[in-house]
């Protein structure tokens, strides 16, 4: 912990901060777990989707077969004869099971008539007609024939897929010529039962649940309902689900129980699953605790298309995970670091890249959002747990992130943008909210500060001076290139050849951070005095409200409070810019006073969001902002948020973590030793 936070109160503060990043691993705290039977990628269609729900059992209300049964479940990859028993059907011999297995369509394989000793199998009766001579007393032909009648039953086999039995009757049968020749004909024995009874008639062989379906859709564009899929309890504690109504697009199932509330029927969302990608690959934060009664609250997304994205009770943003793998890395919390990571892992793009935010259940369901500040966070995150841990599980993921990363450097001395990252692919347009998936010119300020990040943790990481190299170039244009000296800020930064004047706080406060050094140290305290005098508001309530765009029912105080706001109009790049207390950007501010020796000036305002914290409504997290915006383009929320308490957690016990500098690299040089030009082999 700094020496600046000694107080109990500080202690006590963190402790829930952590606490709420902890809970926001399972947000929606889904007691049933569903899960796919593969990967389905998003082009799949026109087949069998099929897998298991865990969580169910026994004795929740089912619908059980009356009449047949099976000795066991045979599974969608089983080959050979089926067989079972059947009960409770008083004139078996009009009855019959009709085998189906289900792939791209519905195949029916045989119908097995109910025999007496009351089992049915999948099996065929077989006859072959021979065409003979006679043979006189002396076995001399007589030239006369007679026929040979020779009968045999063989099993039938089902291929592989979902296999099916249903009770039917109406039982007829027919020999069918399957062969002929001048002396021999085949004929197979064939039934035929027409009148199937229902799954909800009993006529099945196995049981399914009352209560819960699976609602299976696709996402495109939109979300689209393929199937509402019954769950078959098939005995051993396996419950399995299936359709072959699927469409193309992101594969998303989700668990729906059937509840009687205030007059009718709901259908509860209790569990949800992406094919791709789903829970079980590993737990990631959820961003935000959203109110049951807000807006913006909904479970499985179903009413939260629109603009603002798929559903944000469940999401949650690589920054996010990034600041919360500094939080654990600093806790000791190791295993939570690693389940995150290995998400991390599997969620990683072909060419190295992540993308802007995710569904924790679900995975990516969005278009190609890549944006290099989010990654810059995440891979620092990553680089630090390694780092701290000695674990390398990692180095892999680290080092194709890094790469990319290094890739969108501008390495043409006669652009302006010399030495600075670009920020990303794809476009979500304001007006409509289209996307277009093009590269993006600009190179952010707030880009370049998390970026430096990551290639100073690959620096250190593989100890290759290409990463420092490129580091210490973003460093210096960062300063040459995005400072503004008249206003003692940083543009917000470079777009179409020329600066972004935007005021923006965290550009000035990030970059002021890492303008700290022997040459600049002039620079970071004109950020600090610049931030305070343009972006400090004062006074400012807890604003409750019903209206949609305005909505916060749930937090209060009867305190003001001081802070930073995040944009300021002094161009018109932020026209009606909320005045508000955003504790993000306040504890950005903090930091930046703590690394200058501002002791003083830092606990105001962490003091400030710790009484935040605290505030009527709160279960422990840091809320974003003191008033809800929730149009575009602002999109801010009185909701308690990982990214503000982990700033909290952060700034109190371990601030030097937060953008690494070339002077507090000490530590870490001392650790791994020289940094080569070339990357030692792993061993």
């Amino acid at each position: 912990m700094h020496e600046a936070f000694n107080d109990a109160k500080y202690t006590e503060a963190t402790e829930k901060a952590i606490a709420f990043i902890k809970r926001q691993m399972d947000v929606n705290n889904f007691v049933y777990q569903i899960n796919f039977a593969m990967p389905y990628e998003d082009a799949y269609s026109g087949n069998v989707i099929y897998g298991t729900v865990t969580g169910l059992n026994d004795d929740l209300d089912q619908i059980f077969p009356l009449y047949i049964n099976v000795p066991s479940y045979y599974d969608y990859s089983y080959r050979g004869k089926v067989s079972g028993t059947w009960h409770d059907v008083t004139d078996y011999t009009d009855y019959a099971v009709n085998v189906y297995v289900l792939q791209d369509a519905e195949y029916k394989v045989i119908t097995c008539p109910l025999k007496a000793d009351g089992t049915w199998e999948s099996t065929m009766d077989y006859k072959e007609t021979y065409t003979v001579p006679v043979l006189d007393a002396e076995g001399l032909a007589t030239g006369e024939t007679t026929e040979e009648v020779v009968t045999y039953t063989l099993d039938v086999s089902v291929d592989e897929g979902i296999k099916e039995f249903r009770l039917a009757r109406n039982l007829s049968s027919r020999w069918e010529t399957i062969s002929t020749s001048s002396d021999l004909i085949v004929e197979r024995l064939v039934y035929d039962a027409t009148e199937e009874i229902s799954a909800e008639d009993g006529g099945y062989a196995y049981r399914y649940f009352s209560f819960f379906t699976i609602g299976l859709y696709s996402y495109s564009d939109a979300e689209y309902t393929n199937a509402i899929c019954k769950i078959w309890n098939v005995g051993g504690g396996i419950y399995v689900w299936y359709t072959n109504h699927v469409a193309v697009g992101h594969k998303i199932a989700k668990l729906l129980q059937q509840v009687w509330r205030e007059g009718n029927f709901h259908y509860d969302v209790v569990g949800i699953a992406g094919s791709i990608t789903n829970l079980q690959t590993g737990r990631l934060p959820a961003s935000f605790f959203i109110p049951a009664d807000d807006p913006q609250y909904n479970k499985d997304g179903s009413s939260a298309l629109g603009v603002y994205g798929y559903l944000l009770n469940s999401r949650t943003w690589a920054y996010d995970v990034g600041l919360a793998l500094l939080v654990f890395t600093t806790s000791g919390d190791y295993d939570l670091c690693k389940e995150m990571l290995n998400r991390m892992v599997y969620e990683q793009n072909t060419d190295g890249s992540f993308n802007f935010s995710y569904d924790i259940y679900i995975g990516q369901i969005f278009d190609g959002y890549v944006r290099t500040g989010a990654m810059g966070w995440l891979v620092w995150g990553a680089c630090y747990y390694t780092l701290e841990s000695g674990d390398r599980s990692y180095v892999d993921m680290i080092e194709k992130a890094g790469n990319w990363i290094l890739s969108k450097q501008i390495n043409d001395k006669d652009d302006m943008r010399y030495g600075l990252i670009t920020g990303g692919y794809g476009t979500y347009h304001m007006e409509d909210y289209s996307y277009t998936a093009d590269e993006m010119e600009w190179c952010s300020v707030e880009h370049q500060c998390s970026a430096l990040q990551a290639i100073e943790g690959c620096a250190l990481v593989f100890k290759d001076m290409k990463y420092k190299k490129a580091a210490e170039l973003v460093r210096e244009r960062l300063y040459l290139t995005c400072y503004d000296k008249n206003n003692c800020r940083f543009y917000q930064g470079i777009n179409s050849g020329k600066p972004d004047e935007a005021w923006a706080l965290d550009c000035t406060t990030w970059a002021g951070m890492l303008a700290f050094s022997i040459v600049h140290d002039g620079t970071a305290k004109d950020c600090l005095a610049t931030a305070k005098e343009v972006y400090l508001t004062t006074g400012k309530s807890i604003v409750k409200s019903s209206e949609s765009d305005y909505y916060n029912m749930t937090y209060s105080s009867s305190d003001t409070f001081s802070g930073f706001k995040p944009y300021s109009d002094r161009t018109a790049d932020y026209t009606g810019a909320p005045d508000l207390v955003w504790t993000e950007g306040t504890l950005g501010y903090a930091a930046l006073a703590l690394m200058l020796g501002h002791w003083d000036e830092a606990r105001i305002y962490v003091d400030e969001c710790i009484n935040l914290q605290n505030c009527d409504g709160s279960t422990g997290g840091v809320i974003y902002t003191t008033a809800t915006y929730g149009m575009l383009p602002w999109e801010f929320h009185v909701w308690e948020s990982v990214v503000s308490s982990a700033w909290l957690y952060l700034i109190i016990h371990n601030p030097d973590v937060l953008f690494p500098k070339t002077l507090r690299q000490v530590y870490y040089m001392a650790k791994i030793g020289n940094i080569h030009d070339e990357r030692p082999s792993e061993n």
